[in-house]
């Protein structure tokens, strides 16, 4: 099973240079010592890049009504952060930005080949059962929900958090004030707060 993971960073780079220009030569012909509208709605559009994506290549074996699925299947997915949630304090002339709760999706691929089913069997009584497609698909589902939680288990979500938290760092560096970005969750916020 090979995991395939990038992190979206160049266009976090460029976005964060643009933005910090663009802030730094506003910065100069006004001076305010509150941080304005534009610029945290830049802020959040920095947080917006800073996503991991995911692709995998997993096995699912798994069994429903007795009757059992062995496949391949490519996994797609993505942590990113919960715009709603961003939170901005202003300590004295230090703008505080807290890396808000992550948003982890799962689903399989859509791409040609990314599904192949390599074998099926009925253990009930008399073995005649075939997988209808409904059970088929309930079992896809079930994969995807288990690798969601794989993500929190493999670490993804922590290195996802920590190179959130230092891609900001450096790219609020070019701010015209101090910034300094937090984050109360490094683990993952789901796993202090579980979905229901």
């Amino acid at each position: 099973m090979k995991s395939i993971i990038k992190i979206v960073t160049v266009l976090a780079l460029l976005a964060g240079v643009a933005a910090g220009v663009a802030l730094w030569h506003g910065h100069r012909t006004g001076s305010t010592a509150k941080v304005g509208e534009a610029q945290i709605n830049d802020i959040r559009d920095m947080v917006k890049l800073c996503t991991l994506e995911i692709v995998d290549e997993v096995a699912l074996k798994d069994s429903i009504n007795g009757k059992w699925l062995f496949a391949k299947s490519r996994i797609t997915g993505r942590v990113g952060f919960d715009l709603e949630r961003l939170e901005f304090k202003q300590r004295g002339d230090t703008l505080v930005v807290v890396l808000p709760p992550e948003t982890v999706e799962v689903r399989e691929s859509t791409a040609t080949g990314s599904y192949e089913v390599i074998d099926s069997w009925d253990d009930t009584l008399l073995g005649l059962g075939k997988m209808t497609s409904r059970e088929e698909n309930a079992l896809r589902r079930r994969q995807a929900r288990r690798y969601e939680a794989m993500v929190y288990s493999r670490g993804y979500v922590r290195r996802a958090r920590v190179s959130a938290v230092a891609t900001l760092t450096g790219l609020l560096s070019l701010m015209p004030f101090p910034v300094e970005v937090t984050d109360p969750w490094p683990e993952g916020a789901r796993l202090l707060n579980p979905p229901r």
